[in-house]
């Protein structure tokens, strides 16, 4: 391949993911090859590469003769997901505690709170997930973690959209709220109520999963 298709590919590729993973892209939709290299002004190499990494992902189903279609959640791998989260970062976060490293960036994270708050007034999903992120991201880089945020899974494709998912689903103030408990336990110095918090809010995906029945504007299921 070609070095321009090379980028081109690459450009295809995070354009279509960023759209699968923000539900722009819902499960079962078809992804047309001809439509895709009219899109971008190219041939049908790149995007054919673009649709193989992003199968190779879990981003997308592709049978021979019916064509490439956005897949749909797959809970086993969003439970397996998940369960790593919980182990890593409730760890992390609890070793921050016992070195002491969490009050200090109480005031960070009550701006973090309150931002949270505003950005779910007016429904701006998108912001608020990104906010979410960098709320617990926090967490990992005080105590020179990062290199464990990209174990703990959330930015795999399954786990992202569930958590975007969720976060639509519930009321608007149960993450919040959520968030607000591990600040609460934080401030009290209540190592025990900590612990809880983290396991209910990274328990609140498959809670949610499991009480809804999600569909997509066309009728399609969002799991398997």
């Amino acid at each position: 391949m070609k070095t321009e298709d090379i980028t081109l590919a690459d450009n295809i590729y995070h354009n279509l993911r960023n759209e699968i993973a923000y539900l722009q892209l819902e499960p079962g939709r078809k992804l047309s090859e001809v439509k895709i290299s009219k899109q971008y002004n190219c041939s049908r190499i790149p995007v054919r590469e673009a649709l193989q990494r992003l199968a190779t992902e879990g981003c997308l189903d592709i049978y021979p003769k019916r064509g490439s279609f956005v897949s749909p959640i797959d809970l086993v791998k969003l439970e397996r997901i998940r369960y790593i989260r919980e182990v890593i970062e409730t760890r992390v976060i609890l070793d921050d505690f016992d070195k002491g490293l969490l009050k200090p960036i109480l005031p960070v994270l009550n701006s973090m709170i309150t931002r949270q708050k505003q950005l779910l007034q007016i429904n701006d999903y998108t912001h608020i997930f990104e906010l979410d992120t960098e709320f617990h991201f926090l967490f990992y880089s005080i105590d020179k973690k990062d290199y464990a945020f990209e174990y703990a899974g959330m930015n795999e494709i399954n786990y992202f959209r569930a958590r975007l998912l969720t976060l639509k689903a519930e009321s608007k103030t149960n993450m919040v709220s959520q968030h607000e408990a591990i600040v609460d336990a934080i401030n009290r110095d209540d190592r025990g109520a900590l612990n809880a918090a983290l396991v209910q809010h990274f328990r609140n995906v498959t809670n949610v999963m499991q009480c809804n029945t999600f569909k997509t504007s066309s009728g399609e299921p969002y799991f398997r």
